[in-house]
């Protein structure tokens, strides 16, 4: 995999990040599939899941935590080492048990990453100056 895939996915995670948490099993499907087919070995796509994941949560963009039914979000008061080590035991070692990882851990957008992701989602409009100094 290049490192424009992954800055892809990450790209895609941080914005979807505006709109509702994130769980371990979209971004596996990110990393396993493109348009319902696979790209890459499950266990490629597991690694760069797990790789993901401590980034988004180390640089601040995202917390590990899980959704209440009230529509609210408990986040976990751990450290990330042990965050990925309980995500690892139901993703990697308890595969099988699709509804066992799936749903593990959630990833709940920070300010930091709010932020983020409005500078990634408008990146691409013009902004004003642009247009007045080239009308048309």
């Amino acid at each position: 995999m290049d490192d424009s895939d992954y800055d892809d996915v990450r790209e895609r995670l941080v914005i979807e990040g505006l709109m509702d948490a994130i769980s371990v099993g979209e971004i596996h499907s990110a990393f396993l599939f493109d348009n319902h087919e696979p790209k890459r070995s499950v266990s490629e796509a597991q690694q760069l899941t797990l790789r993901m994941i401590r980034d988004l949560v180390g640089e601040g963009l995202f917390v590990l935590g899980v959704p209440t039914r009230h529509g609210s979000f408990n986040a976990w008061d751990v450290p990330l080492d042990e965050a990925m080590a309980q995500i690892e035991a139901a993703y990697i070692d308890n595969f099988d048990d699709r509804w066992g990882w799936v749903c593990a851990a959630w990833l709940d957008q920070t300010d930091k990453g709010k932020e983020l992701a409005l500078q990634l989602y408008y990146a691409d409009e013009p902004d004003d100056t642009d247009t007045q100094a080239n009308p048309g």
